[in-house]
């Protein structure tokens, strides 16, 4: 019995030692963060042109390294930067991240996670929490409307606008729900803009053309969570509806070795929108009986052309509900999982819709009753092209850009002054009518003559009246359909 008291006594008296150790290393961790302190940080909006993060850090040896973490929106990978500064024992710094490029662009609207770690010269180190921050467009006072984790991000009287847009996103995840299965497990935020003009300041870097010539009504960024709408545009509705879809068709579909392709991206978008459009059917209408149906299942993005973007969504959609008539939603659901799983996508509906995808799209265009689509072979090569002659303005004169006209003939004297001829050497009744026909096409293009220039001198330069006479009559009456010596 003495002897099992006194190993419990051991056991107590060791486990007791291992608590005072384990408190002691404890209380001389925080001892050593304590030499180094991050006393404030945080992060200023400056959209469109970037962010903004301040530090301010104290220590009893120099601060030698202060590091920034963040992560834009729901994207897998996040960034890390160093600020710069001299090292001190107090240290104030700042460090601007631009965001008004293509690659590194980041809606308004989003959500930015952000910490920030310093560390001294002996080694000592700390960390700040994780904080959030919504990068918002400066320009405006921002309210918002949220509901289901979606939020809606307005400025105005447009409460009631913002609030049906929030009602067709939830709707729009609702009715998708089918294909892409429960989608409310991360936040969706939207930031509603009222007109045109403060829509193009907050979207991305893209083709000039594409801006001038489509009014761009919403914009989504699947991987970030975020999308842009025009909420004063009369399909704000349908856009936001459109727009949503893309998020939810990359949560569902997109995987770490590829992306659902663009046709199959906006068909179902379109497919998706609980207020669609009718402009991309007409567009379809008009691309098949003009022949101007694109290769859709073959082209890896959108067109540059604004006409054919029309026509692309117009196909897309028209495809894509082929696909859900045809075969069933269940078979699209089972598409998107199977391309969530890694497999490309011509393995993927090959797998499921057991057909290529070039006979895919070839049975849709029998669906509509268009011609089937043949690919090129494989060592096809365009041909060379064959460069366009410049046209340049004619001058007496040398002049940067212009052809020099010339006299082809030398040593004109009075007596043979009527013999001058410019930069025309001599008109045969032969080719007469091709000459005036090319000096009239050439003064009706710029307004004023260019090839007799040179013949504006005194009266001995003009052209014998016999002969111009002789090349109207000839004129007269070949345009007739006379012969003028007939019975010669």
């Amino acid at each position: 019995m003495d002897d099992q008291f006194k190993y419990k006594q051991f056991l107590l008296g060791t486990l007791l030692l291992v608590v005072l150790a384990v408190f002691l290393n404890n209380d001389d961790l925080h001892a050593d963060t304590k030499n180094i302190e991050i006393l404030s940080y945080g992060v200023v909006s400056q959209f469109p042109d970037g962010l903004k993060f301040e530090v301010h850090v104290e220590s009893a040896s120099l601060v030698e390294e202060i590091a920034l973490r963040f992560k834009v929106g729901h994207q897998k990978s996040g960034v890390y930067e160093y600020f710069k500064f001299e090292p001190s024992e107090k240290v104030e710094a700042s460090l601007f991240w631009n965001t008004n490029t293509a690659s590194k662009y980041i809606p308004p609207g989003t959500n930015i996670k952000y910490s920030v770690s310093a560390t001294n010269s002996v080694g000592e180190s700390t960390e700040s929490e994780e904080t959030n921050f919504t990068y918002t467009d400066v320009r405006y006072e921002w309210d918002e409307v949220s509901e289901d984790g979606i939020t809606v991000f307005y400025h105005g009287p447009v409460k009631a606008r913002a609030q049906a847009i929030l009602d067709s996103i939830l709707q729009t995840m609702l009715y998708t729900e089918p294909v892409f299965g429960e989608q409310q497990k991360e936040s969706i935020r939207v930031s509603m803009y009222n007109n045109v003009k403060e829509m193009l300041n907050a979207l991305p870097p893209n083709s000039s053309t594409i801006r001038k010539e489509l009014i761009t009504e919403g914009q989504a960024f699947p991987d970030i969570g975020t999308l842009l709408v025009l909420g004063g545009g009369r399909l704000s509705v349908g856009t936001a509806s459109h727009e949503v879809a893309h998020i939810l068709i990359h949560r569902a579909g997109d995987s770490v070795y590829g992306n659902v392709p663009a046709w199959l991206d906006e068909g179902l978008a379109e497919l998706a929108n609980v207020s669609p459009s009718f402009s991309y059917d007409i567009a379809l209408d008009f691309a098949v009986h003009s022949d101007r149906l694109l290769p859709i299942t073959s082209m890896p993005r959108l067109p540059g052309n604004p006409e054919d973007v029309i026509i692309f969504y117009g196909q897309a959609k028209s495809i894509v509900e082929f696909m859900v008539v045809r075969y069933g939603v269940d078979k699209m659901k089972l598409l998107m999982s199977t391309m969530k799983s890694g497999i490309n996508t011509d393995e993927a509906i090959k797998e499921v819709y057991e057909v290529e995808r070039i006979e895919l799209e070839n049975l849709w265009r029998d669906y509509i009753g268009a011609p089937i689509y043949i690919p090129p072979p494989d060592d096809y090569e365009l041909p060379t092209p064959v460069p366009i002659k410049s046209i340049s303005l004619y001058t007496l004169t040398p002049e940067a850009g212009g052809s020099v006209v010339k006299s082809n003939q030398t040593g004109i004297t009075e007596d043979n002054s009527d013999n001058r001829t410019g930069n025309v050497e001599s008109i045969d009744t032969d080719d007469s009518i091709n000459s005036l026909n090319s000096e009239t096409a050439q003064t009706n293009e710029n307004g004023k003559e260019t090839l007799n220039s040179c013949s504006k001198g005194t009266d001995s330069s003009h052209r014998d009246i016999s002969d111009i006479g002789l090349m109207f009559l000839i004129i007269l009456f070949a345009s007739k359909g006379a012969t003028p010596f007939k019975d010669i």
